[in-house]
């Protein structure tokens, strides 16, 4: 197995619903598991500056959840954080191609005519980008951590986009990841809850973002928010 970004590359779990999830980890890793939280999270919701770049059907599935969520007891407030977390999206694609040069110096030295003009050019703007514009990056990502101290103060777990739309018909893309790229670039752990069909029959869906290190406390977290969407998705039958 090769690394792409060592910053980064992140193993994620698939499965069909958060309690799966959440014996997964405690059998690869021994994660303790994660019990229903007992009473409902406090939940910051979090549009991004890139709201605009959502469809509005993600838009509408993102506020109807948290309407959902509060009217099942989750306390819900809007959070906006500060200019620099706009600024971390460029940093994270700094990192990314930075990293991800160095890692493949071998291929693009040895297998350069295999690669793809898209991937090529990607590493050579890697190749390009200084060591201190690397440094300035990951500094930014380290402030931007400890700022948000302030944000888990009132809230237990962030809620906000995972896509910009539904997911894209055929394998030739996942689609673009712009609203999970700052939350792997500052290391938290996310829950993505699949909880409408889009306007292609294809499913949308929420993200939950919890504080560094607090994989178990999210999982709980996102099995109640989970009981309480799953009867709002139209598509749950086919996860059965």
């Amino acid at each position: 197995m090769k690394f792409s970004s060592e910053s980064l590359d992140t193993i994620g779990l698939l499965a069909r619903h958060v309690e799966d999830v959440s014996l997964w980890a405690h059998v690869l890793i021994g994660q303790a598991q994660a019990a229903m939280t007992a009473a409902p999270p406090r939940l910051g919701l979090h549009r991004t500056a890139l709201w605009g770049q959502a469809s509005d059907s993600a838009q509408q599935s993102l506020l109807e959840a948290a309407k959902s969520l509060q009217a099942a007891g989750a306390l819900v407030n809007d959070v906006t954080l500060d200019s620099d977390f706009t600024t971390l999206y460029e940093a994270q694609g700094v990192v990314m191609r930075y990293e991800t040069a160095r890692a493949t110096a071998w291929e693009m030295a040895h297998r350069r005519s295999q690669l793809s003009a898209e991937f090529l050019l990607r590493l050579e703007q890697g190749w390009a980008s200084p060591h201190g514009q690397y440094l300035d990056a990951l500094a930014l990502a380290h402030r931007c951590r400890d700022r948000l101290a302030n944000c888990w103060k009132s809230c237990d777990v962030l809620l906000s986009l995972s896509a910009l739309g539904e997911a894209p018909q055929g394998l030739q893309s996942t689609g673009d990841s712009v609203f999970n790229r700052n939350w792997t670039l500052l290391g938290l752990p996310c829950v993505h809850l699949p909880t409408a069909a889009g306007p292609q029959g294809l499913p949308l869906g929420v993200q939950l973002i919890g504080p560094l290190g607090g994989d178990v406390a999210l999982l709980s977290a996102a099995r109640w928010a989970e009981a309480v969407l799953a009867p709002h998705y139209p598509l749950r039958d086919h996860l059965r």
